[in-house]
């Protein structure tokens, strides 16, 4: 591909927003969507593990947690990028399932590969949650608890 491929798809795609753009309220019907699947959801548990015996005044930030729900379980590892956003690690129990970090109205979506791994990248810090969709479309989507990352 070169100089001039790129430009043709330019244009192209200049063609397309000009004659055909996206509906102005594709962004809100997207979003109700996602608000109804929500509903419908199955809610993850957080999973305790290696949880001290002894409470302490002192808190200790993790940067790994798994959720537990009937059908799939979700570990997630959080990194600083060089940026200070953060990169996260997942693997889910399955292939093929996609799975969503939702931060405010925005989602970004991932699917497993056949190892059950996943990334994103560039994610800001604050509350999240995760939507994940089985592989099976008869099967409820799952919704993890909000966490602070």
């Amino acid at each position: 591909m070169d100089a001039l491929d790129a430009e043709l798809l330019e244009g192209i795609a200049a063609l397309y927003d000009a004659v055909d753009p996206p509906p102005s309220s594709l962004d809100g019907d997207v979003l109700f969507a996602l608000s109804l699947e929500a509903l419908d959801a199955e809610i993850a548990t957080l999973t305790e593990e290696g949880m001290p015996a002894l409470r302490s005044a002192e808190t200790e930030a993790t940067n790994t947690v798994t959720f537990t729900s009937s059908a799939l379980q979700l570990m997630v590892r959080t990194s600083e990028e060089d940026d200070g956003s953060l990169r996260i690690d997942g693997w889910v129990t399955g292939g093929g399932i996609a799975v969503a970090v939702l931060a405010g109205t925005t989602a970004l979506w991932s699917t497993s590969d056949a190892h059950g791994r996943l990334l994103w990248r560039a994610v800001a810090r604050g509350p999240l949650r995760f939507l994940l969709r089985p592989a099976d479309p008869g099967d409820r989507p799952i919704m993890t608890p909000v966490i602070e990352f």
